[in-house]
């Protein structure tokens, strides 16, 4: 109970404290904090409500004050009708913003349903492979795309992108991004090369976007030993191979922030119990209660001491559920800072 009490604690002050109020407490003592904290998110908290909310609060609060003036005065206890039609203004509040919160979670849910069938299976067949994908939102919705697609009987992609910002709007965006995706990578022809793919869908992704909205893409393809990647603005992709991790380059910028980019596509051979990661920055920005960061080079050490970075031996599934299990130890009762997405592959 004292736990879940805090988290809700510290999920108010993320909800209703700007990044530059959170930085002034640091300097306040204990009594002096607590009392910034109560006026800022009451002053938060209505400013949130609509005018018309506004304005019941305010009589509520103004009924309920008089009826306890009443009780000074007197000294006594006496009954009005003024506290009751106080009690019922904040009542009546406290439903309407319930019945928009449940309304909007509907849809939230309705959204969320149809991201998970837009999903691919977690762990495709292919021959010569082993797949796994992941990914959790940190929210209702997600932000975070991974993706399958079974180009021909020889040849398979694996995309994993974030898309700026959170919530509904960042899904849908992210929906869009993967549709392009689909549509253009099993039209575009294979010896176009993955540089002229990406940049095409870049075009779109910036012609259809807001203009501060971006997103981060890596994009592979694999074909018997061989993997061809493009990165835009993604996190480098590792590779565990013979107990060493090796980082890829990090590649051109992320779709979106200019209508023309080329992007360039480079090659990494894979032998047999090689092991390919893809990920988000959910896996090494996640933040523990006292704010560290999960990072990468906690990430290589998970890599390095795993079976599979050991021997031959292991199953990328495994290897992700750990992985997950690792992050989700690290942050704690912390809540979740954002998307979190995987997709380990590898070569048989």
């Amino acid at each position: 109970m004292g736990k879940t009490f805090f988290k809700e604690l510290r999920e108010i002050k993320e909800f209703y404290l700007t990044d530059e109020q959170r930085g002034r407490l640091k300097t306040m003592r204990a009594v002096r904090s607590a009392l910034h904290i109560t006026g800022w998110v009451l002053r938060g908290m209505f400013y949130k409500l609509s005018p018309f909310r506004r304005l019941m609060l305010v009589i509520g609060v103004l009924l309920l004050m008089n009826i306890s003036i009443d009780i000074n005065k007197e000294g006594r206890s006496v009954h009005s009708d003024t506290a009751l039609l106080g009690g019922a203004a904040l009542v009546l509040i406290l439903i309407l913003e319930l019945k928009d919160k449940l309304l909007a979670h509907d849809e939230l849910e309705a959204g969320r349903r149809i991201q998970e069938s837009l999903m691919p299976e977690r762990t495709p067949k292919f021959d010569g492979w082993s797949i796994w994908l992941f990914t959790r939102s940190a929210n209702e919705v997600c932000g975070d795309l991974v993706d399958f697609l079974r180009l021909d009987d020889h040849r398979f992609g694996v995309a994993i992108a974030d898309v700026s910002g959170k919530g509904l709007r960042a899904a849908l965006l992210t929906a869009k991004l993967q549709a392009t995706i689909r549509a253009l990578a099993f039209s575009e022809p294979s010896d176009g090369g993955l540089g002229s793919l990406i940049s095409r869908i870049n075009a779109i992704f910036h012609r259809d976007s807001p203009s501060n909205m971006f997103a981060s893409l890596l994009y592979a393809e694999c074909s018997g030993g061989e993997v061809r990647i493009v990165n835009a603005g993604h996190l480098p992709a590792l590779v565990l191979s013979n107990s060493a991790v090796e980082e890829m380059e990090k590649g051109e910028p992320a779709l979106g922030l200019a209508r023309e980019i080329q992007y360039t596509e480079r090659v990494v051979q894979m032998k047999n119990g090689d092991l390919c990661v893809l990920y988000s920055d959910g896996v090494t920005e996640a933040r523990n209660e006292q704010g560290e960061f999960f990072g990468k080079e906690r990430l290589m050490k998970f890599l390095l001491r795993t079976p599979l970075g050991q021997s031959s031996s292991g199953v990328p599934s495994q290897v992700g559920v750990s992985l997950v299990a690792e992050v989700d130890r690290f942050i704690g009762n912390a809540s979740p800072a954002d998307d979190l997405s995987l997709i380990l592959v590898k070569r048989e």
